[in-house]
Formats: structure tokens, C-alpha cells, sequence
């Protein structure tokens, strides 16, 4: 009974979080954003209690149920987001993200009541926990480099064009957003190497083989490679801009499908969960 009311706490501290970030949003009272970092901070606070407390009635880390899958993503993402901040504060960018962690948490919570499982819990060793975690985080901090990506890329077309919008004053300047976007993608490509690393490790204990013809297994390396080229392009080839820019959304858009699309379009071995009958 626990943990349904410490998820139902978690989702109304981020439902508050969002709320006051979007205040902020229509207002651009710096009060709105500062009150937001902290429901954010508790909201926080409340999904590490829960997933600590779900691991130690378990025995396994949240990730054998689509609820607790969901609990997870939320969580990278409001770290995530919370790392952010703490490198430099943009009020916008929490007032765009935290109704989408908002919504993902809602939905976790309402997915309990019809959960779907973990194909074989067995497979539930410390270094699978951490090679998911890993993973979620790195595209967590994807996420936030392609909002921010997109950001620049639109402000820098408008100051191109010379057709300068209304709304596109509240966007933090341009030179913010390209170190943002640094920082979201280099955590990143921190986070999903680090994953890859022990999922290669975890597949050989299983398969004895790397299946690299797996389309998620590839797409994963595929991501990592597109995000190589990004950091090759800048600091390479001295390429900043737009051009870049491409490679982040490019690279998001390959992490999206391979964390979600190979799962739902095409037949891969490695599956997070399975519907229940």
C-alpha cells in the first residue's frame, strides 16, 4: 500500500512543480522558477524514496513493470533537469520540460492498475539495474540537449532571417544555448557509453555474443556514433552553429526510435517488457 501513496505524492510534487513553472512561464517572475526548482527538488527527493523502497521489497530495482520503467525515465529526466540548473539557471527550459516529466509521471502512476512485465526477471542482475539506469539517464540528457538544440536552431534561423519573433525574446542568447546543448549531449554520451559498456558485458553473459544485427543493439551504437560526430564536428573541425545542430536532433531522433519505436515496429531480442495476457 506504500508505494502506490509515495507514487501518488511524487506525481502531485511534480504536478505542482509544472504548475509553477508554467506560472513563471506567463509572468517571468524569477519567484515562479525558484519555487518550481524546489517542488522539483522534492518531487525529487519523493521518487528515490519510492524506487529505494520498491528495490528493497522487491529485491530488484523498478524496472521489471512499465510503471516502474516509467518512474525511472521520469526521474533521469528531472535529474537531468536539475543538473541543468544547477549549471546554469533558464527559467524557460524547466517551464518547457517539467509538464512533460509531469505527464510521463501520470502516466506511470495510472499504468500500476494494468502493469506490464519484465520478459525474465531472472536476467535482473546489478549490472542489468545499472546498465538500464545508464541508459535511461543518457537519454534523459538527450532529451534536454535536443529541446535546447532546438532552441538554438530556431533563434539562430530567425536572427538570420532578420524576422525576429515576439516569444523568441524569452529564449536565453544564443551563446547559453550552445553550451547547454554541450553539456546536456556530453553527459549524455557519458551516461549511454557507460550503458552500452555493460550491456555488451551482460550480452555476452547471456548469448555469449554481442548480436550486433539486433536493430537495438545497433541503433544504440549508431546513436553513440552520430554524437561522436557532433563533439568531432566542433571541436574537430572548429563547425558550430546550425550545422551541428543537425547531428543532435538527428542523434535524438535515432535514440527515440531505438528506445521506442524498434520495441513497437520490428523484432529485437532485447525487450524491456512485455504485455500481460
Amino acid at each position: 500500500m506504500a508505494v502506490p501513496i509515495l507514487y501518488a505524492v511524487s506525481v502531485l510534487l511534480l504536478g505542482r512543480a509544472a504548475w509553477t513553472s508554467l506560472r513563471y512561464y506567463r509572468s517571468l517572475e524569477e519567484g515562479h522558477d525558484q519555487t518550481a526548482g524546489k517542488w522539483l527538488s522534492a518531487a525529487l527527493l519523493s521518487q528515490g524514496v519510492l524506487i529505494a523502497v520498491q528495490w528493497i521489497q522487491t529485491g530488484y530495482p523498478p524496472l521489471l513493470t512499465l510503471s516502474g520503467i516509467l518512474l525511472v525515465i521520469t526521474f533521469s529526466l528531472g535529474a537531468v533537469l536539475w543538473m541543468g540548473r544547477l549549471k546554469s539557471t533558464v527559467p524557460l527550459l524547466t517551464s518547457l520540460f517539467l509538464p512533460l516529466v509531469f505527464f510521463l509521471a501520470l502516466m506511470g502512476f495510472a499504468v500500476q492498475f494494468r502493469d506490464s512485465v519484465f520478459p525474465n526477471p531472472s536476467l535482473m542482475t546489478i549490472w542489468m539495474a545499472f546498465h538500464i539506469f545508464s541508459i535511461f539517464l543518457g537519454f534523459a540528457c538527450f532529451t534536454l540537449g535536443f529541446g535546447v538544440g532546438l532552441a538554438f536552431w530556431i533563434q539562430e534561423g530567425q536572427l538570420k532571417r532578420h524576422q525576429i519573433k515576439a516569444w523568441s525574446f524569452r529564449l536565453p542568447p544564443l551563446e547559453l544555448l550552445d553550451r547547454l546543448t554541450v553539456f546536456f549531449i556530453g553527459w549524455g554520451f557519458l551516461f549511454w557509453g557507460t550503458g552500452l559498456v555493460l550491456g555488451v558485458y551482460q550480452a555476452f553473459l547471456v548469448w555469449h555474443q554481442l548480436p550486433l544485427g539486433d536493430p537495438k543493439i545497433l541503433g544504440a551504437f549508431l546513436v553513440l556514433l552520430i554524437y561522436a560526430g557532433f563533439f568531432l564536428a566542433r571541436w574537430g573541425f572548429k563547425i558550430r552553429g546550425r550545422k551541428t545542430m543537425v547531428l543532435v536532433m538527428l542523434g535524438y531522433f535515432l535514440a527515440l526510435f531505438t528506445f521506442v519505436g524498434v520495441q513497437v515496429f520490428l523484432q529485437t531480442q532485447h525487450l524491456f517488457w512485455k504485455a500481460i495476457p
